[in-house]
Protein backbone atom coordinates (compact mmCIF):
# COMPACT_ATOMS: atom_id res chain seq x y z
CA UNK A 1 0.00 0.00 0.00
CA UNK A 2 1.52 3.54 -0.56
CA UNK A 3 2.86 5.36 1.56
CA UNK A 4 -0.48 8.32 1.84
CA UNK A 5 -2.67 5.83 2.33
CA UNK A 6 -1.10 3.78 5.18
CA UNK A 7 -0.43 6.59 6.79
CA UNK A 8 -4.60 7.84 6.36
CA UNK A 9 -5.28 4.66 7.52
CA UNK A 10 -2.93 5.04 10.56
CA UNK A 11 -5.27 7.89 11.33
CA UNK A 12 -8.36 7.34 14.08
CA UNK A 13 -10.93 5.93 12.23
CA UNK A 14 -14.17 8.26 13.17
CA UNK A 15 -17.25 6.55 14.62
CA UNK A 16 -19.29 4.76 12.93
CA UNK A 17 -22.36 6.61 12.87
CA UNK A 18 -20.30 9.94 12.42
CA UNK A 19 -21.08 10.84 8.72
CA UNK A 20 -19.02 13.55 8.16
CA UNK A 21 -15.98 12.01 9.95
CA UNK A 22 -16.16 9.00 7.55
CA UNK A 23 -16.87 11.11 4.63
CA UNK A 24 -13.80 13.14 5.39
CA UNK A 25 -11.78 10.28 5.92
CA UNK A 26 -12.40 8.37 2.96
CA UNK A 27 -11.75 11.41 1.27
CA UNK A 28 -8.18 11.77 2.08
CA UNK A 29 -7.59 8.46 1.71
CA UNK A 30 -8.78 8.37 -2.18
CA UNK A 31 -7.21 11.84 -2.52
CA UNK A 32 -3.84 10.32 -1.05
CA UNK A 33 -4.26 7.20 -3.53
CA UNK A 34 -4.55 9.13 -6.02
CA UNK A 35 -1.52 11.59 -5.51
CA UNK A 36 0.49 8.57 -4.69
CA UNK A 37 -0.64 5.76 -7.20
CA UNK A 38 0.45 5.36 -11.52
CA UNK A 39 -1.07 7.59 -14.33
CA UNK A 40 -2.16 3.62 -15.18
CA UNK A 41 -3.74 3.36 -11.76
CA UNK A 42 -5.34 6.41 -11.91
CA UNK A 43 -7.02 6.19 -15.20
CA UNK A 44 -8.22 2.84 -13.83
CA UNK A 45 -9.75 3.66 -10.40
CA UNK A 46 -10.67 7.16 -11.27
CA UNK A 47 -10.81 7.76 -14.79
CA UNK A 48 -9.29 9.76 -17.31
CA UNK A 49 -6.96 12.23 -15.27
CA UNK A 50 -7.45 14.82 -17.95
CA UNK A 51 -10.83 16.93 -16.83
CA UNK A 52 -12.65 18.53 -19.57
CA UNK A 53 -11.32 21.48 -20.15
CA UNK A 54 -13.27 25.06 -20.55
CA UNK A 55 -13.95 25.86 -23.54
CA UNK A 56 -12.07 29.28 -24.59
CA UNK A 57 -13.31 32.20 -26.40
CA UNK A 58 -13.21 31.16 -29.81
CA UNK A 59 -15.02 27.72 -29.18
CA UNK A 60 -17.66 29.65 -27.41
CA UNK A 61 -18.28 32.02 -30.54
CA UNK A 62 -18.22 28.88 -32.82
CA UNK A 63 -20.70 27.40 -30.38
CA UNK A 64 -22.90 30.25 -29.92
CA UNK A 65 -23.10 30.80 -33.72
CA UNK A 66 -24.16 27.02 -34.63
CA UNK A 67 -26.99 26.90 -31.73
CA UNK A 68 -28.47 30.49 -33.33
CA UNK A 69 -28.19 28.13 -36.48
CA UNK A 70 -30.15 25.41 -34.86
CA UNK A 71 -32.40 27.65 -32.93
CA UNK A 72 -33.43 29.74 -36.70
CA UNK A 73 -33.85 26.43 -37.91
CA UNK A 74 -36.12 25.17 -35.24
CA UNK A 75 -38.11 28.28 -35.63
CA UNK A 76 -38.66 27.66 -38.88
CA UNK A 77 -39.54 24.55 -38.94
CA UNK A 78 -41.69 24.20 -35.77
CA UNK A 79 -44.88 26.38 -37.17
CA UNK A 80 -47.37 24.19 -38.34
CA UNK A 81 -49.12 24.36 -41.61
CA UNK A 82 -52.44 25.07 -40.16
CA UNK A 83 -52.84 26.70 -37.08
CA UNK A 84 -53.74 24.59 -33.86
CA UNK A 85 -57.46 26.19 -33.26
CA UNK A 86 -58.20 25.04 -36.74
CA UNK A 87 -56.72 21.99 -36.88
CA UNK A 88 -58.98 21.35 -33.40
CA UNK A 89 -62.13 22.54 -34.46
CA UNK A 90 -61.71 20.38 -37.59
CA UNK A 91 -61.14 17.36 -35.73
CA UNK A 92 -63.85 17.66 -33.18
CA UNK A 93 -65.98 16.73 -36.04
CA UNK A 94 -66.99 12.73 -37.12
CA UNK A 95 -64.38 12.32 -40.15
CA UNK A 96 -67.57 11.85 -42.60
CA UNK A 97 -68.50 15.55 -42.13
CA UNK A 98 -65.06 16.94 -43.14
CA UNK A 99 -65.12 18.97 -46.45
CA UNK A 100 -62.29 17.67 -48.93
CA UNK A 101 -60.01 21.06 -48.08
CA UNK A 102 -60.29 19.94 -44.19
CA UNK A 103 -59.05 16.72 -45.35
CA UNK A 104 -56.14 17.93 -46.99
CA UNK A 105 -55.47 20.27 -44.34
CA UNK A 106 -55.51 17.55 -41.65
CA UNK A 107 -53.32 15.03 -44.14
CA UNK A 108 -50.77 17.76 -44.26
CA UNK A 109 -50.62 18.04 -40.81
CA UNK A 110 -49.95 14.75 -40.04
CA UNK A 111 -46.86 14.70 -42.87
CA UNK A 112 -45.74 17.69 -41.40
CA UNK A 113 -45.39 16.27 -37.27
CA UNK A 114 -43.52 12.89 -39.07
CA UNK A 115 -41.21 15.25 -40.95
CA UNK A 116 -41.05 17.52 -37.75
CA UNK A 117 -40.00 14.52 -35.57
CA UNK A 118 -36.96 13.80 -37.72
CA UNK A 119 -35.65 17.00 -38.25
CA UNK A 120 -35.89 17.51 -34.48
CA UNK A 121 -33.83 14.46 -34.06
CA UNK A 122 -31.84 15.60 -36.41
CA UNK A 123 -30.70 18.85 -34.71
CA UNK A 124 -30.17 16.97 -31.80
CA UNK A 125 -27.92 14.88 -33.34
CA UNK A 126 -25.67 18.20 -35.18
CA UNK A 127 -26.39 19.66 -31.58
CA UNK A 128 -24.50 16.87 -29.75
CA UNK A 129 -21.94 16.24 -33.10
CA UNK A 130 -20.76 19.94 -32.37
CA UNK A 131 -19.92 19.95 -29.02
CA UNK A 132 -17.90 17.12 -29.45
CA UNK A 133 -16.11 18.47 -32.35
CA UNK A 134 -15.84 22.21 -29.70
CA UNK A 135 -14.81 20.24 -27.14
CA UNK A 136 -11.97 18.57 -29.58
CA UNK A 137 -10.70 21.95 -30.60
CA UNK A 138 -11.62 21.11 -34.33
CA UNK A 139 -13.35 23.96 -36.43
CA UNK A 140 -17.19 23.96 -36.77
CA UNK A 141 -18.31 24.69 -40.40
Amino acid sequence: MPQSSSRALAEKLPEMSDFDGNYKYLKKLLQDLKVENSDSLKKELFGDTDPTKPFNKKEMKQLFKCLRKIEHHYEELSTPPIPNELEKSIRRRAKKDWLPWELEAIQKIDVWREEFETKKDRARNLLESTLEKVRRGEKIS
